[in-house]
């Protein structure tokens, strides 16, 4: 996940970020969890506890400097060298209308950080300001006088995240392969692309391709799985819905952050590539599996 949250910052990081709370805190987790440096400035009124807060939440060496230069070099060029580096300042209104020398200092220092780690092609340093309110005029100007105008907003990410592919697949469950290929390949005419018993899964699946997507049979072949539950209970039919992804580890990182709940956090090996499926309880009731195209960064790392 490290990989997939650094793409994503590094996507949209040129300038600080401006979201809200819930935002923020979830963007704030995902880099945690991918081994990152998280500080929380809760809205400093001064330059100590600015730089104190700085020092705690990306753990500065004992001997820095405790002053703007040291502040400067250490978010330039860490002292453990470049890593995932996010700062969420609330409020930062409160001391840009208090004290607008400090502000500007300490505003200059961030955005040339963000700037330099860019230019290196490190992991990126992350600003992300929440509580900001409409008369917060000394904030909304050091945005928009930055190198990048303007506030950088997530809707920003690059679009190989934010949009699917195609239907890969639709899925459905069956009690009997063969019986049901009568219907589907002989009956309906559609060619058995493949069919293949998956010992991780505990099913025997089969696909079909229909134009640019496909059918997917599942047989559970073993009476504990979640598939065969199913079945029990509800019978035959349509189980879940596939769609592709350009990089499926950055996706699910995308979508955590944006609150859906996932049942594969990661990528895993699937009978047709990498994999991953979204709980129904965040897709309005369906079943939702993505699935990494062909050539994809997951494809290396799973051993295609």
């Amino acid at each position: 996940m490290t990989l997939g949250i650094a793409a994503i910052l590094r996507g949209v990081a040129d300038a600080p970020l401006v979201l809200d709370e819930a935002d923020a805190e979830r963007l704030a987790d995902a880099a945690r969890a991918a081994g990152g440096s998280v500080a929380v400035l809760d809205s400093p009124m001064d330059k100590a506890t600015i730089l104190l807060g700085f020092a705690d939440g990306l753990a500065f060496p004992a001997w820095w400097g405790r002053n703007w230069d040291a502040l400067e070099e250490l978010l330039v060029a860490p002292a453990a060298g470049p890593g995932l580096d996010v700062v969420v300042w609330r409020n930062p209104g409160h001391l840009a209308a208090a004290d607008a020398g400090v502000w500007a200092t300490v505003y200059a220092i961030l955005v040339g950080a963000i700037a330099n780690r860019r230019a290196a092609g490190s992991l990126p340093f992350v600003v992300i300001f929440t509580g900001l309110q409409p008369g917060d005029a000394p904030v909304e100007d050091s945005l928009s006088e930055s190198q990048h105008p303007g506030p950088a907003h997530v809707d920003r990410l690059p679009s190989r995240i934010r949009q699917l592919g195609r239907v890969h697949h639709v899925a459905l469950i069956v009690r009997d392969i063969d019986e049901s290929l009568v219907f589907w390949r002989d009956m309906l005419g559609l060619p058995v692309d493949a069919v293949m018993h998956m010992e991780h899964d505990r099913s025997t699946i089969a696909f079909l391709p229909v134009g640019e997507s496909k059918v997917e049979l599942v047989m559970p072949t073993d009476d504990t799985t979640g598939v065969a539950r199913f079945l029990a209970n509800k019978g035959e039919g349509f189980h879940h819905v596939c769609f592709e992804v350009d990089d499926l580890a950055e996706t699910l990182t995308r979508l955590s952050m944006d609150g859906i709940e996932l049942i594969d956090s990661a990528p895993r090996k699937g009978g047709e590539g990498p994999v991953a499926f979204l709980h129904p309880k965040s897709c309005h009731g369906v079943l939702v599996e993505l699935i990494e195209a062909p050539g994809g960064p997951a494809w290396t790392s799973l051993g295609f």
